[in-house]
């Protein structure tokens, strides 16, 4: 009896080690190729990479480890850079946030290497934050879109970006958004919260979303644990068809309530979008995650 106890023991220290020191340390490079039979005729295949849920803070997320996230990331050559929010670490408890100045410095390079667009999340709107956390980011040619489309020239022609505000702290306003659209141009969707893809038409090729950490705690078995989102928690990470769109959550970087990873390692997204092979005429998604610790 005694021997089983210190067995048990012994496995949720391991476990707690892993947790707490070893895999929110990891940095996993997921890779999605996406399909679609609206992609626009003679446009080469987009090249995106996804940056979400930073929560900036030492020990995890160190400025050290946000040079290293951000070369991984250049090293890639996207064509273009989103970034979904949460870059504030408020809520997190036995870490050492960092100072808004320091994470647009780290992120600064980004800009330089592709175009470079974000949204802000519930965690840098705390305590009125977002403000000063939109100027920071533009100061270093990173663009915020609250309720905002903007073109992309891509090709010889241009997509268009919208990025939503936050449905948490401040308000999405779909019905501007949609009426800046244009609908005979590809559009993506940036938003932190997952859930707003309930809400759109199926004119966007793709939303793009975070918030919900993959679930930060995963269990074989059950899955993500608590996943904020009233999606279905399979929604957590992960490429999805949602009606005639898609939607690509981000497990993200960071963490929020305790500085813990548990079957979720921090990622940064690659995703490449092309048009659909003629022979298929059918939307076809693949996904593969290349794991690497840093």
């Amino acid at each position: 009896m005694i021997e089983y106890v210190l067995l048990g023991g012994a496995g949720i220290a391991a476990i707690s080690a892993w947790a707490g020191l070893i895999e929110p340390r990891r940095l996993v490079a997921a890779r999605y190729e996406l399909s679609v039979p609206r992609w626009p005729a003679g446009l080469p295949p987009l090249r995106l990479a996804v940056v979400g849920d930073l929560h900036a803070a030492r020990p995890h997320v160190s400025e050290a480890r946000l040079a290293q996230l951000v070369a991984r990331v250049i090293a890639e050559r996207p064509d273009l850079i989103l970034l979904p929010g949460d870059f504030l670490a408020n809520r997190t408890a036995f870490v050492r946030p960092l100072p808004i100045a320091a994470i647009a410095a780290a992120l600064a390079p980004l800009a330089k290497a592709a175009p470079t667009l974000a949204v802000l999340g519930n965690h840098d709107w705390h305590r009125g934050a977002g403000h000063l956390v939109r100027a920071a980011l533009e100061r270093v040619g990173i663009a915020v879109l609250e309720n905002e489309v903007v073109e992309f020239a891509f090709g010889q022609s241009t997509l268009q970006v919208a990025g939503l505000g936050c449905a948490i702290s401040r308000r999405t306003d779909l019905p501007a958004v949609l009426e800046r659209l244009d609908p005979e141009r590809p559009c993506i969707v940036l938003t932190h919260l997952p859930d707003s893809v309930a809400y759109l038409p199926d004119q966007p090729l793709l939303v793009v979303a975070g918030h919900t950490h993959g679930g930060q705690v995963c269990v074989p078995g059950i899955g993500p644990l608590l996943t904020m989102s009233t999606l279905p928690r399979r929604f957590a990470r992960g490429l999805h068809r949602v009606g005639g769109r898609h939607l690509l959550v981000t497990s993200g970087v960071g963490t929020s309530l305790l500085p813990i990873r548990l079957g979720t390692p921090p990622e940064y997204v690659i995703a490449t979008v092309r048009a659909a092979e003629a022979a298929r005429g059918q939307t076809r998604a693949a996904v593969a995650a290349v794991s690497t610790h840093v």
